[in-house]
């Protein structure tokens, strides 16, 4: 039915056998664990457990609550997981997740990277400021005094965080709405083919050349019931950041360098692709640690250079032997042999020859001109020494007159460039970031009073008083005394002028590209985290690998409806057309026509909620306008009693119809996993509506 899906993603091997073992402690007086050769197999403690524990209505069900399964379930309405949180089976909804010690990218200001570590950066979102700090008395929203870490939320938001532009392909900047500690799950770890590696849940959505899959779906994997690694699909590729527009700075790009190598390419070949120099392409080989591709000099047997001459003066050792004793020195013996310098020193030193080398003028007993001689002195008489006195009392400025005076207070002009300063944050947030002139978005930004402060002081201290403009046009309109014009012909500009087009990037950007799988590896369960991250991308780069954000919001996925990304069906759940009854035996039909016209009341919903969005609603408010089962992926971890209690409960006739097809959907794991307990199971509780033991 559906699109409804239940994987298994973790399991304990040999349950029946563990379960055997803590029954069989209860009462055995020695170690059960010493005794672990002695244990039936798995089939026979299976046999055991059913006669021992379940046949008879026995009563002591707590050795069934060892062992674990843990279920992936998705595509089901929000109503049936709502049903089945409280019976006695564990729930997370994050399971797009990331391990502890991956790298979350951000730009700063510079245009230098930092890369902080997402576990640090959820204890940061949670927690604070690392630094420990004392509060003496109670604080300003009523703290207690005593020692804390001050919040650092508002700090992380505004960080810029590199996230993909999808529409352009080139990375930008976006920022952080929310952290998450998604709880302990499997975890496997991708490495690629140039070395990097990423730790993630086999949900995790990234981006590859076909577009946004999870983990699983992108690199082909298939597990075994313990987690463990079958196989995977070789050539999958997951899309990665690092490479530069338009073969503009590729020389940067480890991969890209390092495949050229491969190819053979020398320095100077690879610095033509790249458009830049060999010194450039050695430097970044070298940063990389990479060894370039070297060429063989040297000349093949019986090939000669170009300017060989057998016949040389400078080769003969009669004739360099003949000027040495007539005391010529090397550059007149190159001069009179019609060749360079080095060939000479070669061959002198080539026949064991020394050069005759010149005096300095200090080996011919010259005397420096001012040996002997003291320092410099100006030798003034005591009149120059009284005119210099009185020419710097006269002409040098002194105390407040000095260009370096720093004493005194600050005067009027100077306080009200310190508030306007203080008070340019809020001036920007409420025009948007938006300069009031060019109508550019996110430039450096000043704030400006529109009423100049020479015109009427009054007005300097008036908040209303103040827009935003960006550096160049607040100094062109100051440079060029357009103070006047524009305060006549101001208007406020609430949308940026290029928000809906696509110019050419400028400088370097970077694009995505792809980069091999070659290995996955199972690390068992771990601490996972995740981000939201604002609109309008809703990625990030995660150790140079783009992700997707947490699945926990829906609202992304109800925007993607009204922008036709997605099929409606595909965010909510609407029963087929068909005969129903109620649970009192009250039947009514479903027809295909009330089901078009509850499509078109989701349809309302999800322009409801953007109208709402985009009126500045918090999401979590917007999301209780809409209807109640979207659908919903979730992580299940049960043990057999808590399994069998939820399919005694929801697999019975008159259960909701999506929990049964939920239940009938985890059967066949847990017959596969438990298979004598399940098969007692069928045989004395399935479908019969009695409590679980």
């Amino acid at each position: 039915m559906d699109r409804f899906t239940v994987e298994v993603i973790s399991q304990t091997p040999n349950p029946q056998q563990t379960i055997y073992a803590a029954m069989h402690q209860d009462y055995a007086e020695g170690f059960v664990a010493h005794e672990r050769d002695q244990w039936p197999s798995e089939e026979k403690a299976g046999e055991v457990v059913i006669k021992s524990l379940l046949k008879g209505g026995r009563g002591h069900y707590g050795p069934l609550e060892h062992p674990q399964i843990v279920l992936n379930v998705g595509w089901f309405p929000h109503s049936t997981m709502q049903q089945i949180r409280t019976h006695r089976v564990g729930v997370s909804f994050d399971v797009q997740c990331l391990s502890g010690d991956t790298e979350i990218t951000f730009v700063q200001a510079s245009g230098s990277l930092k890369k902080i570590q997402i576990a640090e950066l959820y204890d940061l979102w949670a927690n604070g400021e690392k630094a420990v700090r004392e509060r003496k008395i109670r604080g300003r929203n009523g703290e207690p005094p005593g020692l804390y870490r001050r919040d650092c939320k508002k700090r992380l938001r505004t960080m810029r965080l590199r996230v993909l532009n999808e529409e352009t392909g080139y990375f930008e900047t976006s920022h952080i709405q929310d952290v998450m500690c998604s709880g302990i799950q499997p975890v496997y770890r991708l490495t690629f083919e140039d070395g990097r590696s990423l730790n993630c849940t086999t949900n995790h959505h990234l981006l590859t050349p076909k577009g946004w899959q999870t983990m699983a779906e992108a690199i082909g994997l298939q597990t075994a019931p313990n987690g463990e690694v079958l196989t995977i699909a070789r050539d999958r590729s997951v899309m990665a950041n690092g490479v530069f527009a338009e073969n503009e700075g590729v020389y940067r790009d480890q991969t890209w360098l390092t495949r050229q190598i491969k190819l053979g390419l020398s320095a100077q070949e690879i610095a033509d692709l790249a458009n830049c120099s060999d010194t450039t392409v050695r430097d970044w080989a070298n940063r990389f640690g990479l060894k370039l591709n070297s060429r063989n000099t040297r000349f093949k047997k019986g090939q000669k250079p170009w300017n060989h001459n057998p016949h040389a003066l400078y080769r003969d050792k009669a004739w360099l032997e003949e000027q040495l004793q007539q005391g010529l020195h090397v550059d007149e013996m190159a001069k009179a042999a019609g060749c360079s310098v080095e060939a000479i020193k070669k061959w002198v030193y080539a026949y064991g020859l020394s050069l005759n080398k010149r005096p300095t003028p200090f080996q011919k007993g010259f005397t420096p001109w001012n040996k002997g001689k003291p320092g410099y002195q100006l030798n003034l008489s005591p009149s120059d020494i009284a005119k210099r006195r009185e020419n710097s009392a006269r002409y040098t400025k002194r105390g407040a007159e000095s260009n370096f005076w720093k004493g005194g207070t600050s005067d009027e002009r100077e306080l009200i460039g310190a508030w306007t300063r203080q008070i340019a944050p809020q001036v920007h947030e409420k025009f948007d970031y938006i300069c009031q002139c060019c109508g550019i978005r996110g430039h450096e930004l000043h704030a400006h009073h529109l009423v100049p402060v020479f015109a009427d002081e009054s007005l300097a201290y008036e908040f209303e008083n103040l827009v935003s403009l960006c550096k160049d046009c607040h100094e062109q309109i100051h440079h060029k005394n357009l103070e006047a014009e524009f305060a006549d012909n101001f208007e406020p500009i609430t949308q940026p002028t290029h928000w809906h087009s696509k110019p050419k990037p400028k400088g370097r950007k970077l694009m995505a590209h792809p980069l091999k799988v070659i290995r996955v590896d199972y690390l068992g369960l771990q601490m996972t985290y995740d981000l939201e991250v604002k609109d309008p991308w809703h990625n990030f780069v995660a150790n140079g690998l783009v992700v997707h954000n947490s699945f926990r919001y829906t609202g992304s996925r109800i925007l993607d409806v009204i922008d036709g990304k997605r099929d409606i069906e595909e965010v909510f759940y609407l029963r087929p057309v068909g005969a129903y009854a109620d649970r009192q035996g009250k039947k009514y039909d479903y027809t295909a026509e009330e089901r078009q016209q509850d499509l078109e009341w989701c349809l309302q919903a999800c322009h409801r909620y953007k109208a709402k969005i985009d009126a500045g609603f918090a999401e979590e408010h917007a999301r209780g306008l809409i209807p109640f089962d979207v659908r919903q992926h979730w992580v299940m971890s049960a043990n057999p009693r808590s399994l069998m209690h939820l399919l005694d409960l929801r697999w019975k006739a008159d259960a909701q119809l999506e929990a049964q097809k939920m239940c009938e959907a985890i059967w066949p794991c847990f017959q596969a996993w438990v298979p004598a307990i399940a098969a007692w199971y069928e045989d004395n509780r399935l479908k019969k509506a009695r409590l679980a033991p």
